[in-house]
């Protein structure tokens, strides 16, 4: 009979034990090869990068190539990307309003159009009000050389040698026996104002049609919006910070807003005490110019400064009304609208500087206006992507 041979114990264990250390001794020399090739890399003076680093630069490249096509974008876009954008900076202060008429059992669309026909009567009847002041002011700006030199001796001087270049570019152009006369021509003219109308109308069309119709669709485009991301959770993350932003700007510059008409009446009423023509003006000018920070109350300063010097004969008092000015932006600056905003929403001063000077290189004065909305909606973003959590600072 034929006897089976059983297998020795331990056999399989041994296999095993003897396959890993194969596998480990595989591995060493392989690390041995790259740490060769390294060192051989590095003696040929070139840089040898693992392939996670590679990938982080590859993909740090593609965003930078990214975001340098969407600023393109932006500029060339402009005429419409201007007047959309400024449409839901509005919209979002006006959004209360809507909200507080649709919870009073008024349909959505019916509020959203009397908002609109409201805001359009306002801009109208400000245009209708100020234009014979701006018109009246804007004449008188051939004055104001000739009334500086009168009254700012100091700039006496720069005044008479730009006088003295202007004559003697005058006496070349136009004295001499070839110079070239040109005379204005009336078509001209209104073709000139038909093209500077033209885009400013189809603009303020496109900015009323998307007020009206992000105000009456706005949870619909948020919610075909998260459709773009395919994760639930992004898309929960991504809905959050949609309406942290509409409810911080909301908040933001619905009460800047408040603050902003409180400063134009009182300009009114500072310019009104202190004797200045057109008060109204100079109260609108400060309410909508102070969307700016910085470069807005310092236009108002300027221009109180001008007009005093047109006004008053001595410079003294020419000087009262800009410096009053100063004092109450300051104080509504540094203390009033920090305290009524709160911190929460406190921007820094040197992002919301750097924005201005982007956003007005980009896209003009409105570019000025819309540096703060765009701001703090890329800040709520970045707070809602890498958390609020912020780690403590060595001292």
């Amino acid at each position: 009979m034929t006897q089976q041979k059983k297998p020795a114990t331990g056999s399989a264990p041994a296999k095993s034990q003897e396959d890993a250390s194969r596998g480990q001794r595989a591995r060493a020399e392989h690390e041995a090869r790259e740490l060769e090739a390294a060192k051989s890399n590095g003696k040929n003076g070139a840089l040898a990068l693992p392939a996670d680093t590679l990938l982080r630069l590859s993909q740090v490249a593609v965003i930078g190539l990214f975001v340098i096509a969407v600023l393109w974008a932006a500029f060339v876009a402009q005429p419409v990307v201007v007047p959309v954008v400024l449409a839901w900076t509005i919209a979002t202060i006006v959004l209360p309003v809507v909200a507080w008429m649709q919870d009073h059992k008024v349909p959505r669309w019916l509020a959203v159009v009397l908002v609109a026909v409201t805001l359009i009567a306002v801009i109208v009847t400000l245009l209708a009000v100020l234009s014979t002041p701006v018109t009246y002011w804007l004449g008188r700006a051939s004055e104001l050389g000739v009334l500086m030199r009168q009254k700012l001796q100091m700039m006496t001087q720069p005044l008479a040698m730009l006088d003295e270049v202007r004559k003697a570019l005058n006496s070349i152009t136009v004295g001499s026996e070839g110079g070239v006369k040109v005379e204005a021509q009336s078509g001209s003219l209104v073709a000139t104002i038909i093209g500077l109308l033209t885009p400013a109308v189809s603009q303020f069309i496109l900015f009323i049609g998307a007020l009206i119709f992000y105000l009456v669709y706005q949870k619909r485009i948020r919610t075909t919006a998260v459709f773009f991301v395919r994760d639930r959770e992004a898309r929960l993350t991504t809905l959050r910070t949609l309406s942290d932003i509409d409810s911080n700007m909301t908040v933001y510059f619905g009460t800047f807003t408040v603050v902003n008409v409180c400063l134009g009446v009182v300009t009114v009423l500072l310019t009104w005490l202190v004797g200045l023509p057109n008060p109204l003006l100079w109260g609108v000018l400060a309410a909508v110019l102070n969307y700016v920070p910085y470069i807005g109350p310092a236009i108002v300063v300027g221009t109180l400064g001008v007009v005093g010097l047109l006004t008053f004969p001595t410079l003294p008092e020419a000087a009262v009304a800009p410096l009053v000015y100063i004092g109450i932006v300051t104080v509504e600056g540094q203390f009033l609208t920090p305290m009524v905003i709160g911190h929460r929403l406190t921007l820094n001063p040197f992002a919301v500087f750097l924005a201005i000077a982007f956003c007005t290189w980009l896209w003009g004065p409105i570019g000025a206006f819309l540096a703060v909305p765009l701001l703090m909606a890329l800040t709520v973003a970045l707070a809602n992507a890498f958390g609020e959590e912020k780690p403590d600072l060595p001292n």
